[in-house]
């Protein structure tokens, strides 16, 4: 009887575990949704000249590397809840122009803070506590 307890038990145990696995609901952003080379558009709304090249780029492993506006960066992407940020965040420190600081401070903060996320098939939307950046996929040349 004793046995046949046990056994009740440990498959109850297992069958709760397998059904309390998370799943995506419908609208969750997942990570491979985010795994390609993303470039800056608009801060703000704000057009972002052609010469600042900032980049993000997603890799398979959640790798998250690119181009601030003058410092490379790179870490690791985090997504919950349709938020993200880039965890353990390193940067080279070059000295930058004020016009490329302007860009580079408010993408490093959006980046290295949990910022919601807005994604269309070719837009990218992270929105932080005071910036919103957008991304428009890169088109190989």
């Amino acid at each position: 009887m004793k046995v046949f307890k046990a056994s009740l038990l440990i498959s109850t145990l297992f069958l709760f575990a397998c059904s309390a696995e998370v799943t995506n609901t419908p609208g969750q952003i997942e990570i491979k949704q985010l795994q390609r080379q993303w470039i800056l558009t608009a801060i703000n709304e704000t057009p972002v000249t052609a010469t600042i090249e900032s980049s993000l780029t997603v890799d398979t492993q959640a790798k998250a590397t690119g181009n601030l506006a003058c410092n490379r960066f790179f870490g690791t992407l985090e997504l919950q809840n349709n938020h993200l940020r880039i965890a353990k965040m390193g940067t080279t420190r070059r000295m930058c122009q004020d016009k490329i600081n302007a860009v580079e401070k408010p993408v490093s903060t959006v980046l290295g803070d949990w910022s919601k996320v807005q994604l269309t098939d070719n837009q990218l939307i992270l929105s932080g506590k005071t910036d919103k950046l957008s991304y428009r996929i890169k088109v190989p040349n």
